[in-house]
């Protein structure tokens, strides 16, 4: 089944409205069609759909997480499969995301900050208590409505996501910038491992920079591993220092010596406890104490020997007991077999795993990319290459394919061609383009356009548009001196059509003929276009017409009218009308057959002209004295 806006999904929901994507899914607006209720639909990526792992981790955790409710928690209502399509199915929210927010606002006052930081400890502190982490906090995961309320999404997805192990490293190298020192080194998570990257977001919101960057994500994480993070205060010397205190204390590496719940964080945001003025303990503390002990002193025996000697004793000791631990480990670091790194390139993950497992090599994914040529889910690169020889145990870095790069096809249609294919290619897509005649739209207007708006294509790929060219044109026929039967049937050969037809009475003619034509002839016109003509009329020839005038009292004229239906159609509408001082009046109407006889007695008053009309046409007029 092809993506688009349009499509229903399990006979329930409906996309409307592509609303954005990650690396994860492509997310639609779309209602549910038995109510009109609005959602969001996520679309899951292909390496994700394809994950047998993730897919039964997340339907688990999508029921569980679906019976938890909170004002600002982002509810899962469900989730199905059309097909090849995996769609996860979550409530609505309008707004837009924190990462939107922050690039349109730059960094936030501290209390806005605060504000939306305290909104996300609520929702951590009720998932916490029943026993959810999140594990990827980060501005993209976090909502922001119009009203200014916060609402956190993805609660199963990352828990789903984090638990599916061949995906675990490239999933969460994605949201790099967020990871806890904990994740970069595959330990055990819990809540702190949330508040930690909440204290990211934090510092991100109020520096308008996040705290540890690179060239490459190996590099953030061994920033968050080992490097302490910059004082939010040198970037922002607005920052209070209570709050700079609080950022630093979520920060902290040992999650034993972060906020222990999200419930003590908001507290210290809301100035109702100090808990960020506890130091984190030496850390020599934490290493294991080793104590030498020496046999007391015999009485009557010599005196004591000074403590500089014992103090040489212990120091050549470890001294001595350092040098043989790093000669072992040096030793069975040689000791250790080589093997040869084998060609992953193309393989899928699940294949490529249990390639270097075989190898016995382990496999990260460090990167994921597009790519035209390898399928998503497959294996771009990998470092070290392939043959060469290492030691056992050696780490395979991995790029994987997320396939090609879609791009949504941006709506064309009624715009100018030239327009059209300007707006494609800063969609990187390329437009090809098919003419044809239109009674109606402009020459060079994009009529149609397939695929339609809003669908998400591979980059590069072709859009069919059809643009006008116009009404077509034809060339009218010359009627003149043609029948008015033969111009019917010129004009219908042509695609033309009769127009209004004038007769005009000619003495002496022996058949109708076409005297005058508009449009005239050679000119093109639009198809179906009308063509009007003058048809002259035989005169027979006794008189047409003759008035006498009858005794008449003061202003009173009467005339009495005699006539002779002329040669033409066997049935002719004769009309009379009179225009005198009463205005134009209709006094006689019949059908005749030629050859017919009209005798009238005409009434009027005053100045009067007698006007004959035969099939519409103006036959005779006369004006009686």
């Amino acid at each position: 089944m092809e993506i688009g806006t349009g499509i229903i999904l399990g006979g329930e929901y409906e996309l409307q409205e592509w609303i954005g994507e990650g690396g994860m899914a492509t997310v639609y607006k779309g209602r549910r069609v038995r109510d009109g209720v609005p959602v969001a639909i996520k679309i899951l990526r292909p390496h994700l759909s394809n994950n047998t792992e993730f897919l039964e981790r997340f339907a688990r955790e999508a029921s569980s997480i679906s019976q938890l409710s909170h004002p600002h928690m982002v509810q899962i209502l469900g989730r199905g499969v059309e097909g090849e399509i995996h769609y996860i199915v979550m409530e609505y929210v309008p707004g837009e995301n924190l990462k939107q927010f922050l690039r349109r606002r730059g960094r936030l006052s501290p209390e806005e900050a605060i504000s939306i930081a305290v909104q996300v400890c609520d929702v951590l502190e009720y998932a916490h208590s029943h026993g959810i982490v999140h594990r990827d906090i980060k501005p993209q995961n976090i909502l922001i409505t119009p009203e200014g309320q916060v609402k956190v999404t993805d609660f199963g997805i990352a828990r789903a996501l984090a638990s599916a192990s061949i995906t675990q490293t490239g999933e969460m190298l994605g949201t790099i910038h967020y990871l806890s020192p904990e994740q970069a080194r595959g330990a055990h998570v819990d809540q702190a491992t949330d508040l930690y990257a909440l204290g990211v977001v934090l510092f991100e919101m109020v520096t308008g920079r996040l705290p540890f960057d690179g060239e490459s994500p190996i590099a953030v994480a061994l920033k968050h591993l080992h490097e302490p993070p910059p004082r939010p205060s040198l970037l922002n010397p607005e920052i209070p220092d209570w709050l700079e205190g609080i950022i630093l204390r979520a920060l902290v590496k040992d999650p034993r010596w972060r906020y222990r719940s999200a419930a003590e964080m908001r507290e210290d945001l809301l100035r109702k406890s100090e808990r960020w003025r506890a130091q984190e303990p030496d850390r020599q503390g934490e290493e294991e104490t080793r104590t030498v002990i020496f046999p007391a002193a015999r009485q009557g025996a010599q005196p004591r020997r000074r403590p500089a000697y014992w103090i040489a004793v212990v120091l050549l000791t470890v001294f001595m007991g350092a040098a043989w631990a790093g000669w072992q480990a040096l030793t069975d670091y040689l000791n250790v077999p080589e093997v040869v790194v084998p060609d992953l390139k193309n393989l899928s993950l699940v294949e490529a795993q249990t390639v270097v497992q075989r190898a016995k090599l382990a496999l990260q994914v460090v990167q994921e990319a597009y790519s035209e040529t390898v399928p998503a889910g497959a294996i771009i690169s990998q470092d070290p290459p392939p043959d060469r020889r290492v030691k056992e145990g050696r780490t395979v870095n991995v790029v994987v394919s997320l396939g090609p790069e879609l791009v949504q096809v941006p709506s064309v249609v009624g715009k100018e061609v030239e327009e059209a294919k300007l707006l494609l290619e800063q969609a990187r897509l390329r437009g090809a383009v098919r003419e044809i005649f239109h009674p109606e739209a402009k020459p060079g207007t994009v009529l149609n356009q397939e695929p339609q708006p809003g669908v998400r294509v591979e980059r590069g790929s072709t859009v069919s548009l059809v643009v006008s060219k116009g009404p077509q044109l034809v060339e009218v026929p010359a009627l003149i001196g043609k029948t008015l039967q033969e111009a019917e049937g010129l004009l219908r050969q042509t695609g033309l059509s009769l127009g209004e037809v004038q007769r005009k009475p000619s003495p002496g003619l022996q058949v109708e003929r076409i005297e005058s034509q508009t449009p005239s002839p050679g000119t093109r016109v639009p198809q179906a276009s009308p063509v009007s003509i003058v048809v002259l009329i035989p005169v027979p020839s006794f008189p047409g017409v003759t008035t006498e005038p009858l005794p008449s009292q003061g202003n009173e004229r009467r005339t009495h009218l005699q006539m002779i239906v002329p040669q033409g159609p066997p049935q002719q509408e004769v009309r009379i009308v009179v225009i005198d001082d009463q205005g134009p009046r209709e006094v006689y109407r019949q059908i005749h057959a030629p050859g017919d006889r009209i005798d009238e007695v005409i009434h009027s008053i005053g100045y009067t002209v007698i006007q004959v009309y035969i099939e519409n046409t103006l036959f005779q007029e006369i004006r009686p004295q």
